[in-house]
């Protein structure tokens, strides 16, 4: 007889080892920051008020390369990214930043909002980026084929 204790010990400490998806921590943003330069789709020169200026790797998804891209389409793609990016931050009537901490090559790690609204939701709509939490990125030019 299968004790109903035993299983739900059981379903409890199995639900306990499944990885979840990394999750930015609840950071209050920073209002009232401005872009100096969008470097790609992803990355840009970003100013806050009592921060200074940080080269920010923009959270929540990954556009294609611009400078080392693996063929042709991903270029363009990544190109396209870039200057919709700009596109997005000089429309903006208000730019905030949440703070993440910095990556492996120095950058800050932030979640841009424009006009409330997080960049990563528009690029990844308008299919110029797909969603990413860190890891390994996607091949853009399989996807692109």
């Amino acid at each position: 007889m299968i004790r109903p204790l035993r299983v739900l010990a059981c379903v409890l400490l199995l639900a306990a080892c499944i990885p979840t998806a990394p999750r930015a921590p609840d950071v209050p943003p920073d209002p009232g920051c401005s872009v100096g330069r969008v470097i790609d789709g992803d990355t840009v020169d970003l100013t806050c008020p009592g921060r200074g200026t940080d080269r920010a790797r923009l959270m929540g998804f990954d556009t294609p390369e611009i400078s080392r891209p693996g063929c042709a389409a991903e270029r363009r793609l990544g190109l396209a990214a870039k200057a919709r990016l700009r596109q997005l931050v000089t429309a903006a009537g208000r730019i905030d930043a949440s703070y993440h901490g910095i990556d492996r090559y120095g950058r800050a790690l932030v979640v841009l909002r424009l006009d409330g609204r997080d960049v990563a939701q528009t690029l990844i709509a308008e299919g110029l980026a797909v969603p990413y939490a860190g890891g390994r990125r996607i091949g853009w030019c399989a996807r692109l084929r």
